[in-house]
């Protein structure tokens, strides 16, 4: 009688490919946010501030798509 020698690993199973594409997009929106602040402070008028405004947004959402919106999807999946 054959016998497995290999142990069965305890790692968790590899996360899917949405989550690199999500780091992607967050790493995007971060630098994003950066060039958006640049091109508002140098821009004259309503278009600068709303240049800048868009640079907050994606600055915020950089941080809040991975720390607190996926993770929250994740656990709603769960249930």
């Amino acid at each position: 009688m054959a016998s497995d020698e290999t142990a069965y690993s305890t790692d968790p199973a590899p996360g899917a490919p949405a989550r690199a594409a999500t780091g992607v997009l967050c790493l995007l929106l971060f630098v994003g946010s950066f060039a958006l602040f640049t091109i508002g402070f140098e821009a004259d008028g309503a278009a600068g501030a709303l240049l800048v405004t868009a640079a907050i947004v994606a600055f915020g959402l950089a941080f809040a798509i991975p720390t607190t919106i996926l993770p929250a999807l994740e656990e709603r999946d769960r249930r």
